[in-house]
């Protein structure tokens, strides 16, 4: 009975003293106090929520406030009252949603575990992963994180798609060993410090120094865009 009581709104104490009241009737704060196993000063306050709530009364008896507990039936119209509180800010909360769901953020980072985070958060859109421009240094800046994440997103069915810089023979040869996963590479010319990763709404560009820089959209119009110039990148690119 608490915790029914307490999902529709009572605090703990006032659950005890409601079902108190119910138990032994019509009685002062003394008596609901010992029979609630609570503090009489802690009893005043819960009584005063109670009436508040309409499912306490008093009445004075030779001088002293005797409380009744209201009809339990009264607890349907609290419910009701609540429910009719959330149906009408309900326009409001979901209009918050959809403000936050298409609000644009850009961020950047700086440092590796900045990148293998965001990376490791790509696999929650259980999307296509892509990403071209990818200079020699950046496996090796990344040796200790990239097999742990490739054994995660294999088993999930999650095909990655990579376009490294020129002369990354030996790299591309063993990712396209790997199950879900591609690698190509593009000519000199198109050799870049920056990687581009896109997944799901975002789109992320690391430069790879001593302490890479990433940059982090969100955006799903943006991440359409590249995954677009991705698919030609990759038609030109070679095995």
């Amino acid at each position: 009975m608490y915790e029914a009581l307490e999902e529709i709104g009572l605090s703990k104490n006032e659950s005890k003293v409601y079902i108190s009241l119910l138990e032994i009737g019509i009685n002062s704060a003394g008596k609901i106090a010992k029979e609630a196993d609570l503090d009489r000063t802690n009893v005043y306050d819960v009584l005063d929520k109670l009436k508040n709530k309409g499912l306490v009364s008093y009445v004075i008896k030779d001088g002293t406030k005797h409380f009744q507990a209201a009809d339990p039936r009264i607890l349907r119209t609290l419910l009701s009252e609540k429910e009719r509180g959330l149906s009408t800010i309900m326009p409001q909360l979901k209009l918050l949603k959809n403000m936050t769901e298409n609000k644009n953020e850009t961020q950047t980072y700086e440092g590796l575990s900045a990148f293998t985070n965001i990376l490791d958060n790509f696999l929650s859109y259980n999307d296509q992963i892509l990403v071209y421009g990818i200079p020699a240094i950046a496996p090796e800046m990344v040796r200790f994180f990239i097999p742990h994440f490739h054994r995660k997103r294999i088993p999930m069915n999650i095909v990655m798609k990579h376009i490294y810089n020129y002369n990354a023979q030996d790299r591309i040869a063993y990712l396209n060993t790997l199950e879900h996963t591609e690698a190509k590479y593009l000519p000199k010319e198109f050799d870049s410090p920056v990687s581009t990763f896109i997944c799901g709404d975002e789109v992320v560009m690391v430069l790879w120094e001593k302490k890479p820089i990433t940059i982090r959209i969100i955006n799903k119009q943006i991440s359409e865009v590249y995954k677009k110039y991705f698919e030609i990148l990759w038609r030109e690119a070679k095995i």
